[in-house]
């Protein structure tokens, strides 16, 4: 089967030209992926690259891009490209390069694989970090599946990993699905309640190269992403 990955990008311009030569080496490597990019709202060159990037690269037919004038929420970036994908599968993984896109290979590989064993069953793949050095992110992350866990009533472990890959008939029968970061464990906790097997497998993190998260900058900004996430999950 084939797959689209959908990637956000929200200011990534100096993370735009390694994470570009990821995307080609794939391409070149692996017949059955394409990708999506999502300019979510960037005020930085991430759009004029991206555009000039594609165009040089002579692969419009598995490479593309759109652009969300706005950035309302980065699972808002995520819907976007979703509308957008033609293909059996869909996942998506960050622009910031902390995990190596090889990692989309293997998910890809994984389904195929388990497909053979569970072929009436929706698959849902998803990378769990093994290697995170930050122990408040670790903390944080942690209280959140736990969180997850209780008032969802199922078992969650980190919720935020990627990358992710599933069937868009999965997609397809979503309904109100969130427009910020919730978006990744609404997938999660969907896959569950449409009785898919659900797979993890091991990814390494690796440091941001360039840039700095949009979101994850301190306390506060925990605090802030805290309370909308607890929000937006009970609605789920």
């Amino acid at each position: 089967m084939k797959a689209t990955f959908i990637i956000p990008c929200y200011n990534e311009e100096q993370n735009i030209p390694e994470l570009f030569n990821e995307v080609i080496q794939i391409i070149k490597s692996n017949e059955y992926i394409n990708f999506i990019f999502v300019n979510n709202g960037s005020v930085d060159n991430s759009e004029k690259l991206l555009n000039q990037l594609i165009l040089e690269s002579q692969s419009h037919e598995r490479i593309s891009l759109l652009t969300v004038n706005n950035n309302i929420g980065y699972g808002n970036g995520i819907l976007k490209g979703l509308k957008n994908v033609n293909t059996e599968l869909v996942g998506w993984i960050h622009a910031d390069l902390q995990i190596d896109f090889k990692n989309l290979e293997k998910a890809l590989k994984i389904y195929n694989q388990k497909k053979l064993e569970f072929p009436n069953q929706f698959l849902y793949i998803r990378g769990k970090r093994i290697n995170r050095d930050n122990y408040i992110d670790k903390l944080y992350t942690n209280l959140m599946a736990i969180y997850t866990s209780f008032l969802k009533r199922g078992f969650y472990s980190d919720i935020t990993g990627l990358p992710v890959l599933f069937e868009m008939d999965q997609y397809k029968n979503w309904k109100n699905p969130p427009i910020g970061f919730a978006l990744d464990v609404y997938s999660y906790i969907f896959a569950k309640r449409a009785n898919a097997k659900i797979l993890r497998f091991p990814v390494k993190l690796n440091l941001r190269k360039h840039g700095k998260s949009s979101w994850n900058t301190g306390l506060l900004s925990k605090i802030k992403m805290s309370k909308y996430y607890l929000k937006e999950i009970k609605k789920i």
